[in-house]
């Protein structure tokens, strides 16, 4: 692999793969990100699609966002776009806005400034350094992180181009940091929740050394900032591969990092009263993989499976049997709001978690002991939801999905007479009795 500090005076030349020897094709691109990277080559600047774009886009998949990279400068390219704000404080980046809320990111070539050379004249650690400091494309290719994100599309010339000379890598299916791994995880521990992420969705294998390093610094990802760390794995719960996701997280030692609960929970025998198994948390994201379930609720039923049941292990720690331990109060509160931190669950959800956790366990309760389940307790606002995961609890079980359809049946009947209202149906209109007409005072009228 070229090495980009090594290049002092004349520039290194990329390797450039010309539109037959590549399947990228314009028409696959954002219509506004092609505008954007169109009107920058106009006014004599280059543009490139970079990052992820590029590398999705070269899989025949459809990218989640269209990044744009260019030699002009923030209030250059801030010229250029009335509909465009500059954010950031060490670094400008430009946003483009269009209809639908739609964003196009603009960013300024990039380079590692040389120790010592800060430009606010302070001395940061790896973690800090590289993020203030205008380069040459080369420069920006070879700050990023993985090979395969290390491409960029010339619109100018609809060809790709390569400076870190490992596009074989997107090819063979490797994930390999470029430049040393020891350092770039050292610079950015999240590096390492991204290069699982890649594995994962991707089904690439992690190259050795890369690898290797990530088992030597886990325990590194403890030092991440707590936001930037939480949103990571708010895109694992929203993404597919959770089952891979996690699994590499558990070999490698990530999980036992930022969350030992769930980690130490997956190497534990089930107890015999408990509702949840560590077989059964697999199994859950094997289904989310699978998308049987609905997906806007998936993120959401991701977070139970992995919440619920440490929160029933923690409970069983103090009390006897769930029947025993609160439903809700105080405990359950604070136990759920622990076991959420490492998620980055927000508050609002945590409520949710709660009241969904409180109704099931009841639910559960209810069936166990074959009494009805009560009316009330049916027709609460969010009994719907109680449901959905109950359906999802089941499945995971293994139970056949006639057989789930009956249990909701029964519970939806229960306690109801035979011509009952079913939850949700309009009620019916009473007839008015009309009142008999007085015969004699139609005589007397």
């Amino acid at each position: 692999m070229p090495d980009a500090g090594s290049h002092t005076g004349t520039p290194p030349v990329p390797r450039v793969l010309p539109r037959s020897q590549h399947n990228l094709s314009r028409s696959l691109i954002d219509p506004d990100a092609v505008k954007v990277m169109y009107r920058l080559v106009r006014h004599g600047y280059k543009a490139y699609l970079v990052g992820g774009s590029v590398r999705d886009l070269l899989l025949g998949r459809i990218p989640k966002d269209f990044d744009v990279a260019t030699d002009a400068r923030p209030a250059e390219i801030r010229r250029l776009f009335r509909n465009c704000r500059l954010i950031g404080r060490r670094f400008r980046i430009v946003h483009v806005f269009f209809r639908d809320n739609k964003i196009i990111e603009v960013s300024t070539f990039r380079r590692n400034p040389e120790d010592g050379g800060q430009e606010d004249g302070e001395t940061e650690d790896l973690a800090r350094k590289g993020d203030n400091a205008f380069g040459e494309p080369h420069e920006d290719a070879f700050r990023r992180d993985f090979t395969i994100n290390g491409l960029f599309y010339d619109i100018s010339t609809f060809s790709i181009l390569d400076y870190v000379g490992r596009i074989d890598d997107l090819r063979i299916g490797v994930i390999r940091t470029i430049g040393d791994p020891d350092e770039r995880f050292r610079e950015d521990p999240v590096r390492m929740l991204r290069a699982v992420r890649h594995a994962a969705r991707t089904g690439f294998y992690l190259e050795r050394s890369t690898y290797e390093a990530l088992l030597r610094h886990a325990r590194l990802i403890e030092t991440a900032n707590p936001s930037r760390l939480q949103d990571e794995l708010q895109k694992d719960l929203a993404g597919g591969a959770l089952k891979n996701v996690f699994r590499l997280h558990k070999e490698t030692g990530l999980m036992g990092a930022y969350f030992p609960e769930l980690a130490s929970y997956l190497e534990q025998a089930p107890k015999p009263q408990s509702l949840f198994r560590p077989s059964w948390v697999w199994e859950a994201l094997s289904r989310l993989d699978a998308s049987v379930e609905d997906p806007g609720l998936a993120p959401l039923l991701c977070t139970m499976s992995l919440i619920f049941p440490l929160l029933e292990a923690d409970l069983l720690e103090t009390h006897s049997s769930l029947s025993a331990s609160p439903g809700q109060g105080p405990e359950v509160h604070e136990s759920l709001r622990r076991l959420a931190q490492p998620l980055g669950v927000r508050r609002r959800d945590q409520e949710r978690l709660s009241r969904t956790w409180t109704s099931f366990v009841r639910l559960m309760a209810f069936l166990e002991s074959g009494k009805p389940v009560p009316l009330r307790f049916v027709k609460r606002p969010h009994f719907q939801e109680v449901l959905q995961f109950f359906r999802f609890y089941q499945a995971a079980l293994g139970v056949p999905d006639g057989e789930i359809d009956q249990k909701v049946s029964a519970i939806l009947s229960a306690g109801r007479s035979p011509g009952a209202r079913p939850p949700g149906a309009p009620r019916r209109r009473r007839r008015r009795r009309r009142r008999p007409v007085d015969s004699r005072k139609e005589f007397d009228g």
